[in-house]
């Protein structure tokens, strides 16, 4: 089987790691220092006491590769565009495509009665280039347990050696034969990996987290540990995700009623969010996939929101301060 992992960064790249070391046929689209770093000495992956360095093919241009079995995208959201431009050259007929990201994708609401806002849909893909270049059939959701970071270019730290898990599903909560044998190699990776007939819920559980949590990191500097451990901005977090739930609620996802206990993980932890890491390295935020996409989506059903509607305000805010005076190199 010939797995793409298209974005080898921190998540992309501690898969493209695992499944290379599991004796995968792995390539991985990778540029800038990072991708030269990789072509040049290997793809190293830091786990507890464990150094592991693999040597994948590391390309920059999609066109370099033959037609793929699997291909893995594991950009941030603001990436997305780009990928969609290029995705195609990878696909072949039965080609399925991982959508490793956090986020609510554009096809959230194929063949269900949820309907996302028009606007929201052509934000999360501009002009169409992945509903056109996709069959249904080769979509696959994605929900990724597992905290990465790159330290340096080439080099990835799994913050989480003992959870590391994939929750894979296709839109129209069906299997088929490649995406079983998918998951049996990510299981012989060592992720704790399950097929699910309901990937929207469990994406939009695992959002709860992050729509709630990177926003309050985001704008204060604090880590998840930080936050948890601060009663006001506890109080807030959990007002937040208490919020996102009750709309999944509306939208027919089961609502959370344990909050607390989800939060209590994060005590005393160092954990940085994705999106603090992109405000600290200077690269653009990843909200439209996000807050702005739950808050359209309330809006979208008149469902009030207050909590989201300020933070999501604050966020938005930075976000266009960042990009209209982006910090200098060095």
């Amino acid at each position: 089987m010939r797995v793409c992992v298209y974005g080898a960064g921190a998540v992309g790249g501690h898969l493209a790691a695992r499944l290379a070391a599991a004796g995968t046929d792995v390539s991985a689209i990778a540029r800038g220092p990072h991708g030269q770093a990789i072509r040049e000495r290997g793809l190293v992956l830091l786990r507890g006491d464990e150094r592991l360095c693999v040597r994948p093919r590391c390309v920059e241009d999609p066109a370099a590769l033959p037609p793929q079995d699997i291909v893995i995208v594991a950009v941030k959201g603001p990436g997305l565009p780009a990928v969609a431009a290029q995705l195609p050259r990878l696909l072949g007929a039965h080609t399925r495509v991982v959508f490793a990201m956090n986020g609510i994708p554009w096809w959230f609401g194929n063949g269900r009665s949820i309907v996302l806002p028009p606007q929201l849909v052509e934000q999360l893909d501009p002009g169409r280039r992945l509903r056109d270049a996709l069959h249904p059939d080769q979509i696959v959701g994605c929900v990724v347990y597992s905290s990465n970071v790159v330290i340096e270019p080439g080099v990835i730290r799994n913050m989480t050696p003992q959870r590391n898990r994939m929750l894979l599903g296709r839109p129209d909560g069906g299997s088929d034969a490649l995406l079983e044998d998918f998951a049996a190699l990510l299981a012989h990776a060592g992720y704790d990996c399950a097929i699910t007939p309901d990937i929207r819920q469990l994406l939009w559980h695992k959002m709860l987290l992050i729509v709630s949590g990177s926003p309050i990191s985001t704008l204060t500097g604090q880590t998840f540990g930080g936050i948890v451990g601060t009663p006001e901005l506890r109080a807030l977090m959990v007002a937040l995700m208490r919020e996102a739930g009750e709309l999944g609620g509306a939208l027919g996802f089961a609502v959370p009623d344990d909050i607390d206990q989800r939060l209590d993980f994060y005590l005393g932890s160092a954990l940085k969010p994705s999106m603090l890491q992109d405000l600290e390295a200077g690269r653009a935020l990843e909200i439209d996939n996000g807050i702005s996409a739950f808050r359209a989506i309330a809006a979208a059903l008149r469902f009030p929101v207050p909590a989201l509607d300020v933070v999501g305000t604050l966020l938005a805010g930075l976000a266009a301060a960042r990009a209209a005076s982006p910090p200098r190199p060095g």
